[in-house]
């Protein structure tokens, strides 16, 4: 049972296994995932902090998936656990760049990004999504509601 994860002693790297190295030449991304890169070519950074209480409490060992969503297809990022203070944080992310940004004649969407966020004594939130901007660290809290407090559900902000 998923619930007992947290009691069993396991770390999050045993729970979460590191994916497969990738040799030298290879890509892990599928080719429409290489084209995004190259239209996003600005990074910025993602750190989500989550809690319970509107804020007052941080939960560790929350699992954290970033996607992207090309075509239909949902590409994982990323995906950690919180640490102690409830954050995962350092994502590096594609993003529009600042000049495309900066110039108003040119019409692309913002780089968004779904997260969702798990952890067995809390309601799961799926695909709560975050655009991501060049050169600019984006903060998302996100307060989670315990499985026990009802019908509620999470919500970010």
């Amino acid at each position: 049972m998923l619930s007992d994860y947290l009691h069993s002693g396991i770390t999050p790297q045993e729970a979460y296994p590191q994916p497969r190295a990738v040799g030298e030449g290879e890509s892990p991304f599928r080719p429409e995932y290489e084209d995004y890169i190259r239209h996003y070519p600005g990074r910025g950074t993602l750190k989500v902090q989550i809690s319970v209480a509107r804020g007052a409490y941080p939960i560790k060992n929350v699992m954290v998936d970033v996607a992207q969503i090309l075509d239909g297809v949902r590409y994982s990022l990323y995906n950690d656990v919180t640490d102690i203070s409830g954050i995962v944080d350092n994502m590096v992310l594609p993003a529009k760049s600042i000049d495309s940004t900066l110039n108003f004649d040119v019409d692309e969407p913002e780089a968004e990004y779904m997260i969702t966020i798990f952890h067995p004594d809390f309601e799961e939130i799926t695909d709560c999504s975050v655009v991501i901007h060049d050169k600019i660290e984006t903060i998302l809290p996100i307060s989670l509601v315990p499985k026990t407090g009802g019908s509620n559900r999470g919500e970010a902000g």
